[in-house]
């Protein structure tokens, strides 16, 4: 059962490998951030399927740890992560579509949703009463991130 789908999106100033440099910077999370407390990356090499990282952020209502995984990656194209909060899984995929002229910004578009298969009918009821309260404050965080990643983007561009 999928609990709340989230779809929000912006068109960055920056090219695409700029973007993608800042999304997949996972180590430096809380200095772009503003949701993330914490990043410690747990395997060693590039950005690619496989690598795992723990952070504190708050999304969905949940504020704490959480280990984030890379499922899919496509450089500079789309990439989701994954992580399992309690009974929940929670997935975002980031999808970069170049635009504007010769290609110098960027769409970004992000949809998160958590999946509540493994939650009990007690704890189901109860997203259904108390769940859009939830749904707001994590589409207010998701909106923050997108304003972060393009302000992080922006400043490598000039500074690159």
């Amino acid at each position: 059962m999928a609990g709340h789908i989230i779809h929000v999106h912006s068109t960055i100033p920056a090219p695409p490998a700029q973007v993608w440099d800042v999304i997949t910077d996972v180590a430096h999370a809380p200095d772009v951030l503003r949701s993330v407390s914490e990043s410690e990356v747990l395997t060693e090499g590039e950005y690619d399927v496989g690598t795992t990282w723990r952070e504190r952020r708050t999304l969905f209502g949940h504020h704490g740890p959480e280990q984030i995984q890379v499922v899919e990656s496509e450089p500079e194209r789309r990439t989701v992560v994954e992580a399992e909060v309690g009974n929940d899984i929670i997935r975002t995929a980031y999808r970069l579509t170049p635009s504007g002229p010769e290609a110098t910004g960027t769409r970004l578009a992000m949809t998160t949703t958590v999946e509540m298969s493994h939650r009990s009918v007690l704890s189901r009821a109860m997203w259904a009463m108390f769940g859009g309260f939830s749904y707001d404050r994590t589409r207010k965080v998701l909106e923050h991130d997108l304003e972060d990643i393009e302000a992080e983007a922006c400043r490598r561009a000039k500074a690159g």
